[in-house]
């Protein structure tokens, strides 16, 4: 889906309340939504994009390279995310992750999103041993290039495979409505109906919202004005 052209980006006015609440909203891409213009999503007042990067050990993103080099054009802050898989091992998707990006690592902790993917959505893994493979990873990720990170995931998945071996690590909540979370929610995914709209035409990128105000996050990652 394109995002830009004569007509500008919009948001949608329906139910705008639930996302005009939060101070900082921003988006995340992947190589599903096309060609996307982040100028015009800067000044949509989106603040924040976090591009997908990689997918376990073998797979990058199709447009992860040209979304970062055409983003460090914005005053956008940027973060990237790599899905976890639950069949290659921890070291192999942080090896591969970081063979792929290099230094194109953004200005915002790394986020690492654990889904039940394919099959595992009608048969979940093992937690402990599914738990123990995503603590690892974000054990080396923060031990070896030094940064925060966060796992984005639903409520139920952050309860079966992250809480019990990372309980105090930052999250990005997948919940089911958007509404405050507590201190430890970073970022919230909204799942909601509204979408942003490009010429009249409705997109699916995703949106996500900072758990914080503007005064928050600007200490903590500075402003982007």
């Amino acid at each position: 889906m394109v995002l830009g052209g004569a007509g500008g980006l919009i948001w949608h006015n329906h139910h705008q309340s639930a996302l005009n609440s939060y101070a900082v909203r921003g988006v995340s891409v992947n190589q599903a939504d096309g060609y996307v213009d982040f100028h015009q999503l800067q000044s949509q007042k989106i603040k924040f994009a976090y591009l997908k990067a990689t997918s376990g050990a073998s797979y990058l993103d199709d447009d992860f390279i040209d979304n970062y080099q055409r983003i460090s054009g914005s005053n956008l802050q940027v973060g990237i995310y790599q899905q976890f898989s639950f069949t290659s091992s921890a070291k192999s998707q942080f090896r591969y992750l970081v063979s792929q990006v290099q230094q194109q690592s953004g200005n915002l902790p790394i986020a690492i999103q654990v889904t039940y993917y394919g099959k595992y959505a009608d048969t979940p893994p093992n937690a402990k041993k599914a738990g123990a493979k995503v603590s690892r990873t974000g054990r080396i990720v923060v031990r070896t290039l030094w940064t925060g990170m966060y796992y984005l995931a639903t409520p139920a998945v952050q309860r079966d495979i992250v809480d019990s071996y990372l309980p105090q690590n930052k999250k990005w909540s997948v919940p089911t409505k958007l509404k405050r979370q507590g201190k430890d929610v970073m970022f919230i995914q909204y799942t909601g109906h509204q979408k942003l709209e490009v010429d009249g035409v409705r997109t699916d990128l995703t949106q996500s919202v900072f758990n914080g105000s503007l005064k928050q996050w600007n200490e903590q990652f500075g402003s982007n004005e």
